[in-house]
């Protein structure tokens, strides 16, 4: 018995409205997909995130004073910020000068500041040098999201050029190159800024 023209209809008919699903379902989850990311990159965009909006301080008195003001530029507020501190001579000789961990308990909410000052003793640099070297200065600093409930953690590398004929130098961020070899030096010195001891 062959087919009639009504079989060969409802056949296509069958074909076509499968076609027409699949693309609907698969428009479907590219909607879902796309909302996903925007929504991710939203997210990202509202966490709490730290940059230093002004050049570090340093003071030469009795003792080496670097202070350094993270400024909060994300939309959502920071808490448990702790932060971990090394400096180092920038020939990367011998053991870091300055190595210690703080921490703040105050909540750190949008466009607020924050200072971390690193105080030096007199005996790992004599301030009243004429000419002091160059210091690389790493600060890893972690903190929470409150209302993503996410933890972050952020590394700086900065450079204080130290101190030339009595005149202090600026602070700088750090090279690429020079990224590698500090990892180097923490590597060869059992250093690991994002493990805290508590």
């Amino acid at each position: 018995m062959g087919r009639t023209k009504n079989d060969r209809f409802m056949k296509w008919s069958s074909i076509i409205a499968t076609l027409a699903t699949t693309v609907l379902a698969l428009t479907a989850l590219i909607t879902v997909y796309l909302t996903v990311a925007a929504w991710k990159v939203q997210q990202n965009a509202a966490r709490p995130y730290f940059v230093l909006k002004e050049s570090p301080k340093v003071d030469l008195g009795k003792e080496l004073v670097l202070e350094l003001k993270f400024t909060n530029v994300g939309i959502h507020p920071a808490v448990d910020l702790s932060s971990e501190t090394i400096v180092f001579d920038d020939r990367l000789a011998g053991k870091p000068i300055h190595h210690d961990e703080s921490a703040i308990v105050n909540e750190i909410p949008k466009d607020s500041s924050s200072s971390l000052v690193m105080t030096v003793a007199s005996d790992e640099i004599y301030p009243q040098q004429p000419n002091i070297n160059g210091q690389y200065v790493v600060i890893d600093i972690q903190y929470a999201d409150p209302i993503l409930n996410k933890s972050y953690n952020q590394s700086i590398y900065l450079k204080w050029n130290g101190v030339i004929e009595g005149k202090i130098q600026p602070t700088v961020h750090v090279r690429m190159d020079e990224k590698g070899k500090i990892l180097t030096y923490f590597q060869n010195h059992n250093i690991d800024p994002k493990k805290r001891s508590s």
